[in-house]
């Protein structure tokens, strides 16, 4: 299920958040459209923007919103990420890689660079 009908989308070559709860983050719709004015790779935009929509839509889960943000509540994501089954990815909790990681959570690159784009914001 997406919450809130929350998506990210490309309109007129920037990324934007939209459906119906988009307007709680309009802020987010801002800060992509700072990083394409800085130049930013519109692949790194994109990647920002879709780190952001999963923070997004795990604030709406939560019920919190941008501006009640805290460093608690940051790192309540963080562990939801580390947490997180990725949806569509073959293997189980019973297939690991070689140092001992189950395959069906987010890298810990993922986990970062959603961080970045958060401290960013």
């Amino acid at each position: 299920m997406i919450e809130q009908g929350l998506r990210l989308e490309e309109r007129e070559g920037s990324w934007i958040l939209a459906g119906p709860s988009a307007g709680q983050f309009v802020l987010v719709d801002e800060y992509l459209a700072y990083l394409a004015d800085r130049n930013y790779s519109p692949k790194t935009v994109r990647a920002y923007g879709y780190d952001l929509l999963a923070f997004c839509r795990w604030l709406a889960s939560e019920d919190v919103s941008l501006g009640e943000v805290t460093t608690e509540t940051l790192l309540k994501f963080l562990h939801a990420c580390r947490e997180a089954k990725v949806p569509g990815r073959r293997g189980g909790p019973n297939v690991v890689t070689l140092s001992g990681r189950r395959m069906d959570q987010y890298a810990a690159t993922t986990i970062n660079r959603r961080l970045a784009a958060i401290s960013g914001l």
